[in-house]
């Protein structure tokens, strides 16, 4: 099985945690969300797309994947260029889910004995797990409520599709409150151990008003 992992520059990376996390502190985090993203799917043929030229390094010589230099604009047309490069039998994650896990890939490769696509929802009505038995099933529908384009392309095109539900894989980081996730959730992870080299704490919030507070205690 071949995994594609889109990933955006540095610059652009993560934009709602720019009061919280400096670009550095985010970047670090990047880096360590991707070390356990790959430890989810150690034994695939693994390749990063991405813009940058840090990432792309950091992604060949640390962690030892295969790398595409992006040429196109948006998340589609980054998708559509790996889909030329890797065709049959693909898993497409994104860099932002770090509590995935190896026996979802597990499960996952014992679905695909039955279905041609294999899809995940984020939180938010977005996908962030697509297993596709052929790059040419359908066109990439990223932005917006993505997963239910994905399934509207699926019963447009009989597509037999299984609808694989995960709370882990539905937790990407995207604010200072998703990072409370990986406090509570991530036992034993890269991105956990990071967050806590911050000093970044979580305490329950006993109201309707959000989920906790998420802070950061000055050294």
């Amino acid at each position: 099985m071949n995994a594609i992992i889109p990933v955006s520059p540095i610059n652009n990376l993560k934009t709602r945690l720019a009061e919280f996390l400096t670009l550095e502190e985010r970047k670090h985090l990047l880096f360590n969300m991707l070390k356990d993203i790959i430890k989810a799917l150690e034994g695939l043929n693994i390749y990063i797309i991405s813009k940058d030229s840090e990432i792309l390094n950091f992604c060949k010589l640390e962690l030892k994947t295969n790398t595409i230099k992006e040429k196109g604009k948006g998340l589609n047309n980054a998708l559509k260029q790996a889909f030329d490069i890797v065709k049959e039998d693909i898993i497409v994650v994104p860099a932002d889910i770090p509590l995935i896990k190896r026996r979802n890939i597990e499960e996952i490769i014992r679905l695909k004995e039955d279905y041609d696509a294999i899809i995940s929802p984020s939180r938010g009505g977005g996908t962030n797990l697509l297993y596709l038995k052929n790059s040419s099933l359908i066109e990439p529908r990223y932005e917006g409520f993505s997963f239910l384009k994905h399934l509207e392309e699926f019963k447009r095109k009989k597509i037999n599709y299984y609808i694989y539900d995960s709370f882990y894989i539905s937790i990407d980081i995207n604010t200072p409150e998703d990072l409370g996730e990986i406090l509570i959730h991530g036992e034993n992870s890269h991105t956990k151990k990071y967050l806590e080299s911050l000093n970044i704490k979580v305490e329950p919030k006993h109201s309707s008003a959000g989920r906790f507070y998420i802070y950061k205690v000055k050294k």
